[in-house]
């Protein structure tokens, strides 16, 4: 059962952009109408998957290419639709479709630069370290928000990742001194 997952996991998103590719070449809009539902379709099963989170270690180089191709394929299906759908060619449903596309638009654009940001931050890992998120009470001084991600890098050096407040762009640093709680954390015991 978790291989006829993986498979779907990782067909669903390149079907939908075939499917999608085909339907603009052709002027489908049947056809763009299923990579919509099979675009919709991957991102809830990626969703899932990712168990509602948008930064840790889920979102590595391959996941979030998948995401991108999966989000691209449902706001590429979702514009045609609009665009070729009597029913949106009405004046004042026109501009909320408008307004409605460009907040999904720059919702996903966010999205996506904090899903790359993320899957930088946890490709650059040493081997045999682990990736921590820690919560505090007070937010440290290099970061304004109470969770952040620790690594280790491929320098030897700690490396942190806070997230923004409002949920926008991610910030990425490096400590120059080691929090004493984090010394015998990061290190894993090589096995």
């Amino acid at each position: 059962m978790n291989v006829l997952a993986s498979v779907i996991y990782y067909i669903l998103p390149l079907l939908s952009l075939v499917i999608l590719v085909l339907g603009l070449m052709r002027k489908r809009i049947n056809y763009v109408l299923i990579a919509l539902w099979l675009s919709l379709a991957a991102l809830y099963m990626q969703y899932q998957h990712a168990g509602g989170e948008i930064l840790g270690t889920h979102f590595d180089y391959q996941n979030t290419t998948l995401y991108t191709i999966t989000l691209t394929s449902m706001l590429g299906s979702l514009f045609y639709w609009m665009l070729h759908t009597p029913m949106f060619q009405k004046k004042y449903i026109r501009y909320l479709a408008g307004l409605a596309f460009a907040l999904l638009v720059t919702g996903s654009v966010i999205l996506l630069i904090n899903l790359w940001i993320n899957a930088r931050f946890i490709a650059n890992k040493l081997p045999g370290t682990a990736l921590m998120q820690v919560a505090s009470f007070n937010p440290p001084s290099y970061c304004s928000y109470r969770y952040v991600f620790y690594k280790i890098d491929v320098n030897n050096r700690v490396s942190y990742l806070c997230p923004n407040h409002y949920g926008l762009i991610p910030s990425v640093g490096t400590l120059d001194v080691t929090p004493d709680f984090l010394t015998r954390q990061l290190v894993q015991p090589m096995q």
